[in-house]
């Protein structure tokens, strides 16, 4: 049945013909409602009479519509119609209203012949990420293939076409889920040539099918050729039981696109990627590589080893899931094994529930112990390297990121949690508080027991018994060279001495220091970005510019440096966090864990309130920390300048989207803030090591005029133009909320107690203040009058962060804990706000502990949000895990 131009579908008026696919017939329809043109998908009469078609159909609608990725194509609408069918006779037809997309299905693409090994590589990264998002809905879409995929004119990827798709979650009721298993076992589903082995052999199939398929999509791409293709059906699906793609085809393929391809297309299921996250993070991991050494590789992305770009980097990557657990379980966990070849594995397979940060190796290498980031709160896991699971630690909740540390014999572990300094004896689970620590910067437990530890943002090291007892310091603070804290404190070898990393504010660039518990005056050795940390007889630490992970070598009796430090990974990538100098990495003599990802790409994206995306802003690029105009038709935004290694400010005009750099002093400039008249921006600026705030002409002409002398970071400009929020350190009152006063030229505390506040932000009518508060030991969003600070109203509840005003007052939004929008009510009341409940809006793919003041700006009426979204899973950055390191430095040159 065709659908003449002008019939309607409920409001839906049909303009055109669109396609056919193998769940129905694609027009181009305007919606009469709205205004806008869609995409209408109606299932043929024959179809819709048959009811496990129309169930198809119906899940089709329901699984995506679940979905919101941007990979993924939206679904606005289902339902059914009476229409004109042959002799004018009415039928019903029953319809999806999807999003319109303006590009070409990937087998258009491909008319013209193979794409580039970018050009591939970023297309099957895009579909690799939408498909991450469906299968975390429990959606397998069965029938992947270059005609259900979408180039959009800008370059974006959509997946279309769920009508194969496999739903299984815990809302779908137990017929539903019979229905799904009759279509799972002895039912061939899918199209011939993408078919996974156990699709071919009508068994159940699981997400690793999507994956197989992909690979497939991404061997045609990159080649020209299907991977599989014969003359009949019958040999075809023969083909992808038994033989591999043409020999001659994937040697002519670039050689880190062939190993992916050819791990996507084993056979076995527990033999490929085992998550579409990871299928993307190889792709991500071979384009970022460079240079020597360890490519930052999961343990799925690792199944045939790396084409040798030179000799020393002739180093085995384990292949098989199965096959590595065993080796593992095996692994001679000694120092004594680095004859054998370094082994990239993923240290957090298979753990999906939660996101696992601040690694931490046992001493003698075999087991890891997160923090483990879930939905009740943070907690300490711990995983063996032969088990497949990691098991959760009773009595650690709210341990802190980065306070992680074993004692030397690895059967218990200290952390800080509420304040305290803590023990765990893993065998019992029993808890001990040792001594206080509001904060906690790192520690160190020593083979006589003493502990070392850094308990809070403005000490030295303080040193105290395993078993409890005063705490007493362990360095001195340098006044001299403005030392401010200790932190991140490592035992050597000898148990006596230990290196630690002094911090003051306003450099990034810090000197690792030897101490020693004798009290003998420290010493000097190398310059580090984050903090180092001991393994054997080598130190690891980050050097920025490139973000690389550097072995320096010393003498365990002499304690003096040996030769030149070495890049421990290929990996120019490595993440630390430079607003602590915590180094997000761990290593023993036999294993190390480090994180990759400190550059992340993202994309500025539109969301209306419901978490639909409208439209975006700029191309995919590192961005922090984007501010609106009052007037709302400019943006200003942190870029990062990836050939300087800096962030400068830039400029947007929204209408045109035309970007204009706004700084370009060396260094790093961030958190800018618009002046309510919109010609001028407020920012903070590290540059020539003069760390303050700066206010610049918004066109980017004319001189820079220092305001604020000091680390420091703007967060508000006042309506009036009077008065400008920012938040710096007060020593003992931590991170405090300052206001520095336009006219008078002076600055004074506004708020300021013994704990972090941040991120303030002025009311529309500027007689209150929105800030950021950790005195309930999570962050929470508070609002307090302004000036006199005379009135303190709770706003969040269950945990909040970023809060931002809607345009005329009357409510405000913040970010909850896992990144969902939130928003609440306000109203005045005399001399207060009334304060609503607090509603959810939509879950952001945004990350907060990336930038220094928000990730999403709203506009004026509260309709839209641009979030600044990351390209990647969000949390934390992926962890790689590399057996035997050491064997690698002996290789280098």
């Amino acid at each position: 049945m065709e659908l003449m131009v002008g019939t309607k579908l409920g409001p839906y008026e049909i303009v055109g013909y669109v396609g056919a696919g193998a769940m129905g017939v694609v027009y181009r329809a305007r919606d009469t409602r709205l205004g806008r043109e869609v995409a209408v998908k109606v299932l043929p009469p024959i179809f819709a009479a048959d009811p496990d078609r129309l169930a198809r159909f119906d899940r089709e609608a329901r699984a995506v519509a679940a979905i919101n990725h941007p990979n993924i194509v939206s679904v606005y609408d289902i339902g059914s119609a009476d229409v004109p069918g042959p002799s004018q006779s009415m039928v019903r037809a029953t319809y999806l209203i999807t999003e319109l997309l303006d590009g070409d299905t990937l087998r258009a693409c491909l008319a013209n012949g193979p794409l580039s090994a970018r050009k591939s590589a970023d297309i099957a990264m895009q579909v690799a990420r939408g498909l991450a998002a469906a299968h975390d809905r429990g959606i397998v879409h069965r029938d992947l293939k270059p005609e259900n995929l979408v180039l959009l004119r800008d370059g974006q990827v959509k997946i279309l076409d769920f009508g194969l798709a496999k739903q299984s979650t815990p809302a779908m009721g137990s017929a539903e889920q019979q229905t799904l298993a009759a279509t799972d076992a002895g039912t061939v589903l899918g199209t011939v040539g993408y078919m996974a082995p156990e699709q071919v052999r009508g068994e159940a199939v699981d997400p690793r099918a999507d994956l197989f398929a992909l690979g497939a999509v991404l061997h045609e791409l990159a080649s020209g050729q299907r991977a599989f293709s014969r003359p009949t059906a019958a040999e075809t699906m023969t083909a992808i039981l038994r033989e591999d793609p043409p020999e001659a085809v994937t040697a002519s393929l670039p050689p880190a696109i062939s190993r992916i391809v050819r791990h996507a297309l084993e056979k076995d299921p527990g033999n490929r990627f085992q998550s579409a996250r990871d299928f993307a993070f190889a792709l991500q991991a071979v384009g970022d590589a460079s240079g020597s050494g360890v490519a930052p590789v999961s343990l799925e992305t690792a199944a045939r080893p790396p084409v040798p770009r030179r000799e020393s980097m002739a180093w085995v990557l384990v292949a098989l899931l199965g096959l590595a657990l065993a080796a593992l379980s095996l692994w001679p966990w000694s120092a004594a094994s680095t004859s054998a070849s370094p082994v990239v594995f993923s240290p957090t397979l298979p753990m999906r529930d939660s996101t696992l940060t601040s690694p931490s190796v046992s001493p003698d290498g075999s087991r890891i112990a997160f923090v483990s980031e879930g939905r009740t709160g943070e907690t300490i896991a711990v995983r063996r390297l032969d088990a497949m699971d990691a098991q959760s630690i009773k009595g650690t909740l709210g341990a802190r990121a980065g306070s992680l540390f074993w004692a030397p014999d690895g059967q218990s572990l200290g952390f800080c949690a509420g304040g305290k300094l803590k023990t765990i004896e893993l065998s019992s689970e029993k808890v001990e508080e040792i001594a206080s620590a509001p904060s906690c910067y790192g520690g160190a437990w020593g083979p006589d027991g003493t502990i070392l530890f850094s308990p809070d943002e403005r000490t030295p090291l303080l040193r105290v018994n395993a078993r409890g007892g005063d705490a007493k310091p362990a360095t001195t603070l340098d006044a001299a060279h403005h030392e401010e804290a200790h932190r991140w404190p490592q035992f050597l070898p000898d148990g006596r001495h230990f290196i630690f990393m002094p911090w003051s504010l306003g450099t990034t660039t810090r000197m690792i220091q030897l101490g020693s518990l004798d009290g003998a005056p420290p010493k000097a050795l190398f310059e580090s970005e984050s903090a180092a940390i001991v393994a054997g007889h080598y130190f690891i630490y980050v050097r920025d510019l490139p973000s690389r992970l550097l072995a320096q070598a010393f003498n365990a009796d002499s304690l003096a440096l040996e030769g030149r430090p070495v890049a421990v990974v290929d990996d120019d990538n490595v993440d630390y966090f430079w607003f602590s100098g915590a180094p997000l990495a761990s290593a023993s003599a036999g294993m190390l864990v480090y994180t990759t990802g400190k550059y992340r790409s993202t994309q500025m994206t539109w969301f209306n309130r419901a978490g639909r995306p409208v439209g975006t802003v700029g191309d995919p690029d590192v961005y922090y920390d984007s501010a609106l105009s009052l007037d709302g038709t400019n943006l200003v935004v942190e870029k990062r300048d990836g050939a300087r290694g800096a962030t400068d400010l830039w400029t947007v005009n929204l209408a045109r989207s035309a970007f204009s750099r706004l700084t370009s002093a060396p260094g790093f400039e961030s958190t800018a803030t618009w002046s309510p008249d919109g010609r001028r921006i407020a920012f903070a600026s590290d540059q020539q090591q003069r760390p303050g705030i700066w206010v610049k002409s918004a066109n980017g002409t004319g001189a820079e005029e220092k305001l604020v002398e000091g680390r420091s970071f703007p967060t508000d400009w006042s309506r009036d133009g009077r008065y400008l929020l920012y938040m710096a350190s007060g020593g003992a009152t931590r991170q405090d909320v300052w206001v520095y006063d336009v006219e008078q030229k002076s600055s004074r505390a506004l708020i300021a107690s013994p704990f972090n506040e941040s991120r303030a932000r002025f009311s529309p009518d500027g007689r209150w203040v929105a800030y950021v508060s950790d005195e309930a030991q999570t962050a929470q969003v508070y609002v307090r009058s302004f000036s006199d600070g005379a009135t303190k109203i709770p706003i969040s509840t269950a945990g909040g962060d970023a809060p931002e005003w809607r345009r005329d007052g009357n409510e405000i939004f913040y970010l909850a804990p896992d990144n969902t929008l939130m928003s609440v009510d306000v109203h005045p009341s005399g001399a207060s706000l009334h304060v609503g409940a607090a509603q959810a809006l939509f879950a952001t793919n945004a990350e907060l502990g990336r930038v220094l003041r928000n990730t999403y700006a709203a506009s004026a009426d509260g309709q839209r949000f641009l979030v600044i979204s990351s390209i990647v899973a969000p949390g934390a950055s992926p962890l790689v895990g590399v057996l035997n390191w050491m064997a690698g430095l002996s290789r280098k040159p």
